[in-house]
């Protein structure tokens, strides 16, 4: 729009500007949860070993991620989510101890992490009980994931059908990384917006 000439052209350019600014919102709030995202999975690579990925959850390791869900125009907010919640909830919380039992499903197991869990990790189990559970849930309708539940738990070169696992500190991974990328969000925002706002004036 070049220089402004008179009264008029000055007047159409505020109020550009103001459009661009509330238009921009969408955009600037998006710069911003790029930056936190990033800062996230950088504090997760660095609790979990370098490359996102923590190897003794599940047969072949579980890979740390995070995205965000962008909702509004005007006033926009994101979302940002850490993917898969549970890791994320032991690197940030950290994990009492409690009883692992080779073949439960997923469900199964959480309500046992649950019940160790209120009992300070002091709860008493029949482990044979739970590994008839187990062996049911193998041979349950004899399905492919059914099938390919662990028999056995595989730690160092033993395998065992249970496991009492120590517990672990938490490491505060995602609120450090959030407090980490707290600046660096708040400049991506105004540089979006200062951005919109030198293609009105220039």
């Amino acid at each position: 729009m070049g220089t402004s000439r008179n009264v008029a052209q000055l007047r159409a350019k505020t109020e550009l500007t103001a459009k661009v600014i509330t238009g921009g919102n969408r955009d600037a709030t998006a710069a911003a949860a790029d930056v936190y995202k990033a800062n996230v999975l950088r504090t997760g690579r660095r609790d979990s070993g370098g490359d996102l990925r923590l190897s003794r959850w599940g047969r072949r390791g579980l890979k740390l991620n995070a995205g965000y869900d962008l909702d509004g125009t005007i006033v926009a907010t994101a979302t940002l989510r850490p993917r898969p919640m549970g890791p994320w909830k032991v690197l940030e919380y950290g994990a009492r101890p409690h009883v692992i039992v080779a073949g439960l499903t997923r469900r199964q197991g959480q309500a046992l992490a649950l019940f160790s869990f209120m009992a300070g990790g002091a709860g008493s189990f029949d482990l044979g009980e739970l590994a008839g559970i187990a062996q049911g849930n193998r041979n349950n309708r004899r399905t492919t994931r059914s099938q390919a539940r662990a028999r056995a738990l595989t730690i160092g070169e033993n395998r065992r059908p249970f496991a009492n696992h120590p517990g672990v500190t938490g490491k505060n991974t995602f609120s450090d990384g959030i407090a980490r990328g707290t600046k660096g969000a708040v400049s991506a925002t105004r540089k979006e917006h200062a951005k919109n706002i030198a293609e009105v004036w220039r």
